[in-house]
């Protein structure tokens, strides 16, 4: 099986951490040896190589104007060398909110956001370097726990509240059932990086099934969402980072999962309302400093 994060398969396509694969080989051996008579049906499906936003439609950009597209350089293609790589969200003009996974062992100077725009390349949009990364200082690349960053910009964003505009963070933990929207440029159904922005919905599901699902490894500073034994909606490769909207408001960031859009197995992202501490705190640091010019 693959344990991915939903980052730009040139840098992460398949990550199989030790301690995902240890729980997993433990589950997959309890199911051989104890039950040998289980269906295994989730297990074959869960090896389909991750190709699928999955079973979503195209988006314009004044639906989803919080909506980034974070640029990673790329030297080997000179004449394009900033690559989509990751989404993320709008907070403020100077702010923008992303997953850990997305800027892990990355300099500030190789990045650069592009707002405005549902198009995955070119640059229709506003571009802006980014001048700082700041990672949840309790993530962990292992267990994808605590996925969440804020990426602090050289420049404030032109806000027109039109196809620029910060997004409101929620304020109450999301129940099994909510619906949640995602977005992003991630892989779809046939396997294919898409040029326009798309967006599909999926509904919440309780860490405890989540939990069972994956074998462990669910925390509370994670959220799961997806049509359970259903299948066929979910974020991908290059989704990650980017938002998951309950109510119109953040509610989760893109972070991982097994496969896409597997019946089996729901999309796991960063639980924001959990990490509202966090994020509240390190933000009015930034705003602070940014009061104060050290930006």
């Amino acid at each position: 099986c693959t344990l991915a994060c939903r980052e730009d398969n040139t840098r992460m396509n398949c990550k199989m951490t030790t301690y995902a694969f240890n729980i997993l080989f433990a589950y997959f051996t309890f199911l051989l040896v104890v039950m040998p008579n289980a269906d295994m049906t989730h297990l074959v499906n869960a090896q389909v190589t991750d190709s699928r936003i999955v079973g979503g439609k195209v988006v314009n950009i004044i639906q989803y104007p919080h909506q980034v597209s974070l640029r990673e350089r790329n030297a080997s293609i000179p004449e394009d060398p900033y690559d989509h790589s990751c989404g993320g969200s709008i907070y403020s003009d100077r702010i923008i909110i992303t997953a850990s996974h997305c800027v892990d062992d990355t300099e500030s100077n190789e990045l650069m956001v592009v707002v405005g725009t549902n198009q995955r390349d070119g640059v229709d949009g506003v571009i802006v370097p980014v001048k700082e990364i700041l990672m949840h200082e309790e993530y962990d690349e292992e267990l994808e726990d605590n996925d969440i960053a804020l990426l602090v910009l050289a420049a404030a964003l032109p806000i027109n509240n039109f196809t620029i505009k910060p997004i409101e963070l929620t304020e109450v933990q999301p129940q099994a059932g909510d619906i949640a929207t995602v977005t992003g440029w991630g892989l779809n159904a046939e396997g294919q990086i898409p040029d326009f922005l798309h967006e599909v919905q999926v509904p919440i599901v309780s860490n405890v099934i989540c939990d069972e699902r994956y074998a462990g490894g669910i925390t509370d500073a994670m959220l799961c969402a997806g049509l359970l034994d259903v299948g066929g909606k979910d974020a991908c490769q290059m989704d990650s980072g980017g938002p998951l909207l309950v109510n119109g408001k953040l509610a989760g960031v893109v972070s991982w999962g097994i496969g896409c859009g597997q019946p089996y197995y729901p999309g796991v992202y960063a639980n924001v309302w959990y990490l509202l501490p966090w994020l509240r705190a390190t933000i009015a640091e930034v705003e602070e400093a940014l009061l104060n010019e050290d930006y």
